[in-house]
């Protein structure tokens, strides 16, 4: 418990903090390789799916609690609706369908009223340099009106799973979404909820860190 609360305190004082192998950058980091994240559907539901704008590799959007739309067609910006109107996004995931990826940057952005001020809690599912998968990497940090990009990374030859975001007060929207590294490994079969279960197990370290946060003395 004493560790995770020294974790949490250093990404406070910090723009980069590294949990294992998975390194936060606060801020929009450019990486090799980035790929934009683009929308043509205007789909919503559960799940909403966007393209890489150079692969054409699927990228998956869950939330386990809200119902999601992505409103603009060729942007990377997700919502959240209820009863046809925008409200506060609080829980939402990404993968690479079927595949993994070594960084990613996305932007929790506030814009107007929607949302308000607070803490976003990141969790991240990797993989060590042999494909196994590891305990997820957490990190919280605060959002606020404007900008909160952040840049998750990889290294020492280890990929990502699924990154997800829960945040208690909410954000308007997740935007400007750009990955690099993206690949589906040539043993994979088509998709068979497997991506789903990725995000779903993100969703339970996100449960885990709000848990340990709430027990966490101030």
């Amino acid at each position: 418990m004493k560790q995770f609360v020294l974790a949490i305190c250093i990404s406070l004082l910090s723009p980069v903090i590294s949990w294992a192998n998975i390194i936060f950058t606060l801020g929009n980091n450019p990486q090799p390789g980035e790929e934009n994240v683009l929308f043509n559907s205007g789909a919503a539901g559960s799940t909403v799916t966007g393209t890489l704008n150079q692969s054409g590799l699927l990228v998956n959007f869950t939330s386990i609690t809200q119902t999601l739309i992505a409103p603009s067609n060729g942007q990377a910006r997700v919502e959240a609706t209820s009863g046809g109107n925008q409200v506060a996004l609080r829980d939402i995931s990404f993968a690479v369908a079927n595949g993994i990826f070594t960084d990613a940057i996305f932007n929790p952005a506030g814009v107007g009223t929607i949302g308000a001020s607070g803490t976003a809690n990141i969790a991240v599912i990797p993989n060590d340099a042999f494909g196994n998968p590891e305990p997820a990497a957490l990190f919280s940090y605060t959002v606020g009106n404007g900008n909160n990009f952040l840049t998750v990374t990889a290294s020492s030859g280890e990929t990502i799973n699924s990154i997800s975001i829960s945040a208690a007060n909410g954000f308007a929207d997740l935007r400007q979404v750009r990955i690099s590294g993206a690949s589906v490994p040539t043993a994979t079969v088509p998709d068979n909820g497997s991506t789903l279960m990725l995000l779903g197990g993100s969703g339970l370290a996100l449960a885990l860190l709000r848990r340990k946060l709430a027990l966490s003395p101030e």
